[in-house]
């Protein structure tokens, strides 16, 4: 069963590398690194479904963690679609092509490759393994009640973000027209914590880690959440923070001090 997994491991990772590949060129066709960020989420699941296709990992868990995976990447892809339509390249991406073309034609296309492309794709592999366990797992049922448990995360995970990025778009839209005047998102579930959206990101990886559980090498997806986890904390989150200390310094450091940083609670005295 552990070469079935490797093998499996194997397949989703060539199928991921054909595919991350296929975007660097729509972005370089397009001179649009971002188009990365739109991908992102669908990768997932074609890559999931292209796994399907070529091993015999065809299991009830399997189909589920699929169908799962497929309802999250199309929803966020569909908000990220919607938030860069029409807009020029990322900032990020925009200043990172600056400074790698100082180096050269041929430099800013590896390093766009293999820093933007190549490392979300292991990213991508690694967040992945709660569905490729479930393709090593040959059985036609599963636990009900464990399954339940990781629907339920799964489930409060996704309304929890949707819900905090749709407030968060409504503000940005009212502070665009001019019908807001606060610097800050500080309402909704943004009251309860500064990062709303990242804390559901994470519970929707927490719950298919817990579907796969019990499966063969089931812990090993936990390394997924646990992945997952550290990037919105440990990563883009301070990056965040950096970035809002540096535009509102005084309004932020107010926040700061009366609102979780990411796990939601009541306002700090």
């Amino acid at each position: 069963m552990l070469v079935t997994l490797l093998v499996h491991t194997l397949v989703f990772a060539a199928v991921l590398l054909v595919l991350v590949t296929g975007v660097f060129c729509i972005a370089q066709i397009k001179r649009d690194n971002s188009v990365m960020d739109i991908a992102y989420g669908p990768l997932f699941f074609l890559a999931a479904m292209g796994t399907l296709f070529f091993t015999s990992g065809v299991s009830a868990t399997a189909f589920l963690i699929t169908g799962l995976t497929g309802l999250w990447s199309m929803r966020l892809a569909l908000r990220i679609y919607r938030k860069n339509k029409g807009k020029a390249e990322d900032a990020r991406y925009a200043a990172w092509r600056q400074e790698w073309m100082k180096q050269g034609r041929s430099y800013f296309l590896w390093r766009s490759y293999l820093q933007i492309n190549l490392l979300q794709g292991i990213i991508i592999l690694l967040v992945s393994l709660p569905f490729i366990i479930a393709t090593v797992s040959n059985e036609l049922t599963y636990n009900v009640y464990i399954v339940f448990i990781g629907l339920a995360v799964y489930a409060f995970g996704l309304g929890y973000e949707a819900l905090a990025d749709y407030q968060l778009d409504q503000f940005l839209a009212g502070k665009k027209s001019g019908k807001i005047t606060a610097s800050l998102m500080t309402t909704g579930l943004f009251r309860f914590s500064r990062r709303p959206n990242y804390f559901g990101e994470t519970l929707i990886w927490w719950g298919m880690a817990i579907i796969v559980l019990p499966l063969p090498f089931g812990y090993i997806g936990i390394m997924s959440p646990l992945i997952i986890t550290y990037i919105v904390t440990k990563v883009t989150g301070p990056m965040l923070e950096k970035i809002f200390l540096e535009k509102y310094p005084d309004e932020y450091s107010a926040y700061m001090s009366t609102t979780n940083y990411f796990i939601p609670g009541p306002k700090k005295s």
